[in-house]
């Protein structure tokens, strides 16, 4: 079945929503899609129907509003949905989906698609990090806020910034006990102050991590600066780990090393962009370290090099989900422009207070990144026999000689270890082999470049990719490896 719709918006986080709204509220024929089974994203993520939490907070609030609009809108949301592919479209100009979903259409036929993917949890790794137990920052807010599972009784916490200073006061709250919050980062008071214009006005970001820290203190967890977990032992999972202070150099010295017992570690180093869909049709790109690293080049409208193709929220750059959902609303409008729903003029006068939303929000977006994330000299923790790419079971070891052969990039690797050909599509281990080939040749990170990517870009049946195939040999006669014609 194909569907023919004016605008798709891929992700129903807080970009995704704006965006469907903004375009919606201009007469655009909208479908939000999103895997998940309620709209939401990771920061508004709703809880099951039997487990409906309401815990009067600032979050829960902004969050039933936001709800509201989208229920209030024209806007066709379709849930449980995966955006496998995205090709061009049957007419110039035109964009096409792949979707796997109980409700949703085989195709989706669009004149333009906003994609606002989000992120994901972005690790590090060392000895022991495949362990059962060892988890991240995000899944264990998860597993604590939208489950009230516990992912252990006897937890640590290592990493960087504040998600796990979250994910900290979550399970103290939820009755687990914290043993240590290690951050990696250094000097952050002194790094911190010549910066704190950027933080000026940001008066419920810093009650929420004034709530978080309380937390911490309500529960006498240790919270050590300049330490990090350098391995995790066990034999089934996770049962004990050592913590070190990291002093600068690569590889780092480790001093005051200690042993903790524990069954589970959880592991926060920020966010990774999710730029899979754009990387499928080629948009330009350029680098960012403190935005999460390679992110989609765009526009003032969030345009990016593909025309009628936007990227708005984290999946173009780490910001926060107010500064999503300010792009959410400049691509929104935007779109509507395009598709000549609104006027140059119009759209340019609802966009106003977004893009002064956007001002402010990035200079909050680059105090963090600049502040927190990873140090270079973590990516040396790890020893020859670590897994990297824990999908196809490629060790340090096994990159390495990749780099001895003369692999340059990251794509280089890909194709001589399969490192990134697994169920994630290099998620996880993309950018760390960036990290590891940079720090092997004494060259930078943005050399390394991104991982090519190739549709399927989640696992789907079978069954489907043969439908897809058998459509485009009625239509066009040829097929090309990657299933595009």
């Amino acid at each position: 079945m194909i569907r023919e719709v004016e605008l798709a918006v891929v992700g129903a986080g807080p970009a995704g929503i704006e965006a469907a709204i903004a375009a919606s509220a201009a007469g655009v024929d909208v479908t939000l899609i999103d895997s998940a089974p309620k709209p939401g994203g990771q920061y508004f993520q709703q809880s099951p129907e039997y487990f409906q939490p309401d815990d009067g907070s600032d979050r829960e609030v902004e969050a039933k509003r936001l709800f509201k609009r989208l229920c209030s809108s024209d806007v066709t949301f379709l849930p449980d949905t995966l955006v496998w592919g995205l090709f061009a479209g049957p007419k110039p100009g035109t964009w096409c989906l792949t979707l796997h979903g109980p409700t949703a259409p085989a195709r989706l036929n669009a004149r333009a698609v906003i994609l606002a993917t989000g992120a994901y949890d972005r690790s590090v790794p060392f000895p022991g990090w495949d362990l059962p137990g060892v988890i991240t920052a995000g899944a264990a807010l998860r597993l604590v806020k939208n489950q009230r599972i516990l992912p252990g009784k006897h937890v640590v916490l290592s990493g960087a910034g504040p998600l796990q200073l979250a994910a900290a006061a979550h399970l103290v709250q939820a009755g687990a006990e914290v043993i240590a919050v290690c951050e990696s980062s250094t000097g952050l008071l002194w790094r911190c102050l010549p910066r704190l214009p950027a933080a000026w006005g940001q008066w419920s970001r810093a009650k929420e991590g004034l709530g978080y820290l309380m937390a911490l203190v309500r529960g006498h967890v240790p919270y050590r600066l300049g330490w990090t977990v350098i391995s995790a032992r066990g034999e089934d999972k996770v049962r004990e780990v050592v913590i070190a202070r990291l002093d600068r150099g690569s590889p780092p010295s480790l001093g005051g090393q200690i042993t903790l017992a524990v069954d589970a570690l959880v592991v926060g180093y920020g966010l990774t962009p999710g730029t899979e869909l754009c990387r499928v049709v080629d948009c330009d790109f350029e680098f960012e370290a403190y935005r999460g690293g390679f992110v989609p080049r765009r526009n003032e409208n969030m345009e990016t090099s593909c025309p009628g193709l936007y990227a708005a929220g984290d999946c173009a750059g780490i910001g926060g989900a107010k500064m999503a959902g300010a792009e959410g609303q400049i691509a929104g409008c935007a779109a509507a422009a395009r598709l000549h729903r609104l006027s140059e003029r119009e759209a340019r006068a609802r966009m106003a207070h977004a893009r002064a939303v956007i001002s402010r929000e990035q200079r909050f977006a680059r105090l963090v990144g600049d502040l927190f994330s990873p140090r270079p000299e973590l990516y040396a923790l790890a020893g020859a026999d670590t897994m990297i790419c824990r999908c196809e079971q490629v060790t340090l070891g096994q990159i390495r000689e990749a780099i001895s052969f003369g692999a340059q990039t990251v794509s280089d690797i890909k194709n001589l270890t399969r490192a990134g050909m697994g169920n994630c599509q290099g998620r996880t281990c993309g950018t760390i082999a960036a990290q590891i080939l940079a720090s092997e040749t004494s060259r930078s990170v943005e050399s390394a470049r991104y991982l090519s990517i190739r549709p399927p870009i989640h696992p789907v049946p079978l069954a489907v990719i043969e439908e897809r195939t058998q459509d485009l040999v009625r239509t066009s006669g040829e097929v090309t490896p990657d299933g595009s014609n």
